[in-house]
C-alpha cells in the first residue's frame, strides 16, 4: 500500500477552515509614498489587563464596502488574569471599534460570541452563548443590526426539556437574509442540527429542505447565501439507516434542496462534500473527496455550475507518486472566478500548500505568488476571497533571500497573480499611535476593503493579536465601459481606493468610460491605452505616483487636479464639458492638446506648475454649440512654469467668420488664444473649415519660464 503523504479532514470544520498556512515570493516594487491605513479592533492593556485581543475574522463576506469588518476578540480580561470568553467586535478604518451585544454570562462573567459575516447595511450576525439567571442554554444564532449593539437571537427549532439547544449564523446577504444550522428538538428530543434561514424581517428558523433522515437523526448545515437567495452547505446522507457522508447541497431561494455531484465514493458508498460559497448566478465551489476505483486519492477543489449539478474538478498543482493530493476552493466572484489552495508537488515531493485561483470556464490552477521558499523549495499560501476585479487577498509565509522563515504575512494578489505583501504599502494605524504586522487577510469586498489579523504593538505595553481593516486599493483593469458614472476606487469593477496607495490603473477596451470622483485619489500608474475616458475629478485631486500615460489613439478628458507627471501621446482634453485642469508637475505632450470653446466665459484650459513640453504635439480648438468668436475675444488657455517645443495647430473644428483668423502670438507669453482681423480680409476669406493646420509655434529649444506668483485662475477670462 502507498504510504499517505496528504491528510484528509475527519471535521467538517477541518475541512472549511484549515489552519492559516503561510505564502512567499518576490513582491511589487512599490512607491515609497504608499500608505495603507488600517483601523483596528477593540484594543487590550497589558498594563491594566483590561480590553480584548487574540481571536480572528470570520467569512469572506466579513467586510462591508464601507469598511465595516466583524470577528471576535478571543479573550477579555476585565482588568484580571481571569480568562472571560471571546467577544464579537466590529470596527473600522476610522478609529471606531465595539464590543457587541450578548445573550448573557455565567456568574463570573464567563460567555462566547463570534459575529462572522456582514452586508453593505451594516447588519452583522453570528453565534452567541445564552445564560438565564446564569444557567447555560446552548450557542444561539444572533444578529447585530448596524445602529446599535443589541443581540438578537435568532429562532430555533425547539430545545431539550431544559430549554438548551445550538444554532450557529454563518452568513448574511445584501437584504438581510441570514443561513446557518439549528439543532431540532420534538418532545425534547434532538433529532440533529438542520440547515435553516431567517429572514432580514424576522427571527423565525425556517428550516431547509433535507435528503432524508436515518429516522432519528439528520445533519445538515448552510454555510453560504447569494444576494439572489440560493444557499449552499452539506449535509449527511443516508442509505437506509446508513451514513454514507456529507454532500454538497444547493437550496433555491423557496428552500428546495438538489444534491450536487461528488468525485466518487469509496466500496461502500461512502464519500465527502461541501459546497464553501455561491455567487448570484447560482455557481458553487468548495471540495469533494475523490475516489478512483473506491480507493481514496484526497480532496479536490470542485465547481458546481448554475446550470447543472455535476462536479467538475478544478484542477491541482501536481500530486503523490499514487495521484493523492488536497485542494479546495473556498470563495469566488460573480464572474465564477474561484480562489482557494492546492498542494504543490514536484516528482512527487511536497512543497507545500500555494494558494491559487481558478479562472472562470477553465478548470486550470493558476499558482498565485509568494514570498520567497525555504532552501528546499517549500512554502505556504491561502487564498481566502476574491472579488470582481480579480484580485484576491489571504495569507503566506515570507522568507528572506537565506531561505529563513520570517512569519506570515497578509497579502494580497493582483488578476496576474503577482502578490504583495500588505505590510510593504507602508501600515498607517487609524487613529495614530503604534504599529501593526500585519499577519492574515480573510474577507475582502467589492471595493478594496480587506480585514484580518495582525500584530499590535502599542507604544507602552506588549505586542498583541488584534484584527485590522483598510482599503487595500491594488488595481486591476477598469472593466465597465458603460459610460456610467462609477466612482473611481468603488464599486463591482474595481478594487482601488483612498487612502490606500493604489497599484496600476489601466483603460485598455475601445469604448467610453467615464469615472466619478468623490474623493481625493491616488494611483501608481495611470494608462489610458484605448477609448474616451473621462475623470470628473471636480474639486478633488487625483496623484499618480509614476505617470499618467495617454496612449496613441487613446483620449482622455479630465477636470479637477492632476498631481505627477502626464505623458500624452494621444489627446487630452482639459477640462469637463468644458473647464479647467491643472496638472501639478509636468506635460510631456507630442500627442493632441484639444481644447473646447463655448463661450467667451466657457471654455477649457490648463495650466501646468512645471515644465510644458509641446515639442512635436498640435493644439486643436474645438468650438461647441455653434458657439461663433468676435473679433477681439481672448480665450486664456494656458498657464505654465515653463515650455518648450515646436508644435502646430489645428483649426479644423473651430472655423471663425469671413475676415476672421486666430491670433496665436500670444499663446506662448500670456498663454491666450485671441481672435482678429484678417491682413487683406477682403481679398482673403479662407472657406469655413477649411485648412487645418495654420501655423508652427516656438522654436526647437526655446525656452521660456514664468513666475507662478499672482497667475490669473484658469478658466477665467480676461478683460
Amino acid at each position: 500500500m502507498k504510504p499517505v503523504l496528504i491528510s484528509r479532514p475527519t471535521t467538517l470544520a477541518a475541512a472549511l477552515f484549515p489552519a492559516l498556512a503561510l505564502v512567499l515570493g518576490a513582491g511589487a516594487a512599490l512607491p515609497a509614498r504608499a500608505q495603507l491605513v488600517v483601523g483596528g479592533s477593540p484594543g487590550y492593556d497589558s498594563t491594566t489587563l483590561t480590553g480584548h485581543f487574540g481571536g480572528g475574522v470570520g467569512s469572506p463576506r466579513a467586510v462591508n464596502s464601507s469598511g465595516v469588518a466583524v470577528g471576535y476578540a478571543a479573550t477579555t480580561r476585565d482588568g484580571s488574569t481571569t480568562n472571560r470568553g471571546s467577544r464579537a467586535v466590529r470596527w473600522d478604518a476610522s478609529g471606531n471599534a465595539d464590543v457587541l451585544g450578548l445573550l448573557g454570562t455565567d456568574s463570573s462573567g464567563w460567555t462566547n460570541s463570534r459575529a462572522v459575516s456582514v452586508n453593505d447595511a451594516g447588519t452583522a450576525v453570528g453565534n452567541a452563548q445564552k445564560y438565564v439567571g446564569g444557567t447555560y442554554l446552548g450557542t444561539r444564532a444572533v444578529r447585530w443590526n448596524a445602529s446599535d449593539m443589541e443581540a438578537t437571537e435568532l429562532g430555533n427549532l425547539g430545545t431539550s426539556n431544559t430549554g438548551a439547544t445550538h444554532s450557529q449564523a454563518y452568513a448574511v446577504n445584501a437584504s438581510g437574509t441570514a443561513v446557518g444550522y439549528a439543532n431540532k428538538h420534538e418532545g425534547g428530543t434532538s433529532l440533529g442540527s438542520r440547515a435553516v434561514r431567517w429572514n432580514a424581517w424576522g427571527t423565525v428558523a425556517t428550516e431547509l429542505e433535507n435528503l432524508g433522515t436515518s429516522g432519528t437523526r439528520y445533519n445538515s448545515c448552510a454555510l453560504a447565501i447569494s444576494d439572489t437567495g440560493i444557499t449552499v452547505g452539506y449535509a449527511n446522507k443516508y442509505e437506509g439507516v446508513i451514513n454514507v457522508g456529507t454532500r454538497a447541497l444547493r437550496w433555491t431561494a423557496w428552500g428546495s434542496v438538489t444534491e450536487l455531484g461528488n468525485l466518487g465514493t469509496s466500496g461502500s458508498g461512502y464519500t465527502l462534500s461541501s459546497a464553501l460559497a455561491v455567487n448570484d448566478t447560482g455557481t458553487a465551489v468548495g471540495y469533494a473527496s475523490e475516489y478512483l476505483g473506491g480507493v481514496w486519492r484526497g480532496e479536490r477543489a470542485v465547481r458546481w455550475d448554475a446550470s447543472g449539478t455535476d462536479a467538475t474538478e478544478l484542477g491541482n498543482l501536481g500530486t503523490t507518486d499514487w495521484g493523492g493530493t488536497m485542494s479546495a476552493a473556498y470563495a469566488l466572484n460573480r464572474a465564477g472566478t474561484a480562489v482557494g489552495y492546492a498542494l504543490k508537488y514536484v516528482g512527487g515531493v511536497n512543497l507545500g500548500d500555494r494558494a491559487v485561483r481558478w479562472d472562470a470556464g477553465g478548470t486550470a490552477a493558476t499558482e498565485l505568488g509568494n514570498l520567497g521558499t525555504h532552501t528546499s523549495g517549500v512554502t505556504s499560501s491561502r487564498a481566502f476571497a476574491v472579488n470582481e476585479a480579480g484580485t484576491a487577498v489571504g495569507t503566506a509565509l515570507k522568507y528572506d533571500e537565506g531561505g529563513t522563515d520570517l512569519g506570515s504575512r497578509a497579502v494580497a494578489w493582483l488578476p496576474n497573480a503577482s502578490v504583495v505583501d500588505l505590510n510593504d504599502l507602508g501600515v498607517v494605524p487609524n487613529p495614530t499611535g503604534g504599529s501593526w504586522l500585519l499577519t492574515s487577510a480573510r474577507a475582502l469586498s467589492a471595493d478594496g476593503w480587506a480585514a484580518g489579523t495582525g500584530t499590535f504593538t502599542p507604544d507602552v505595553g506588549d505586542p498583541y493579536v488584534r484584527h485590522w481593516v483598510g482599503q487595500i486599493g491594488l488595481g486591476g483593469a477598469w472593466l465597465n465601459t458603460s459610460g456610467e458614472n462609477h466612482a473611481w476606487g468603488r464599486g463591482p469593477n474595481w478594487s482601488t481606493g483612498t487612502p490606500a496607495i493604489q497599484l496600476d490603473a489601466l483603460f485598455d477596451a475601445p469604448a467610453a468610460y467615464s469615472v466619478g470622483f468623490d474623493r481625493n485619489e491616488q494611483a501608481r500608474d495611470i494608462v489610458v491605452a484605448d477609448g474616451d475616458v473621462t475623470f470628473a475629478l471636480g474639486a478633488f485631486d487625483l496623484t499618480v505616483a509614476s505617470a499618467l500615460t495617454i496612449r496613441p489613439g487613446a483620449r482622455l478628458s479630465s477636470d479637477g487636479t492632476l498631481i505627477g507627471q502626464v505623458q500624452n501621446y494621444g489627446v487630452l482634453s482639459p477640462g469637463n464639458s468644458p473647464g479647467p485642469l491643472t496638472i501639478v508637475g509636468d506635460l510631456i505632450n507630442p500627442g493632441v492638446l484639444e481644447f473646447e470653446i463655448a463661450s467667451t466665459s466657457l471654455f477649457d484650459s490648463l495650466e501646468v506648475t512645471g515644465l510644458l513640453d509641446l515639442d512635436g504635439g498640435m493644439v486643436a480648438i474645438v468650438l461647441l454649440d455653434g458657439f461663433m468668436p468676435s473679433e477681439g475675444d481672448l480665450f486664456p488657455l494656458l498657464s505654465f512654469g515653463s515650455l518648450t517645443g515646436t508644435f502646430g495647430f489645428d483649426f479644423s473644428q473651430a472655423a471663425l467668420g469671413p475676415g476672421l483668423e486666430w491670433d496665436t502670438s500670444n499663446l506662448l507669453t500670456s498663454g491666450a488664444l485671441g481672435v482678429a482681423q484678417m491682413p487683406g480680409a477682403d481679398s482673403a476669406v479662407p472657406e469655413p473649415g477649411s485648412a487645418t493646420l495654420l501655423g508652427l509655434a516656438a522654436g526647437a529649444a526655446w525656452l521660456r519660464r514664468r513666475r507662478m506668483n499672482g497667475r490669473r485662475q484658469p478658466g477665467r477670462r480676461r478683460g
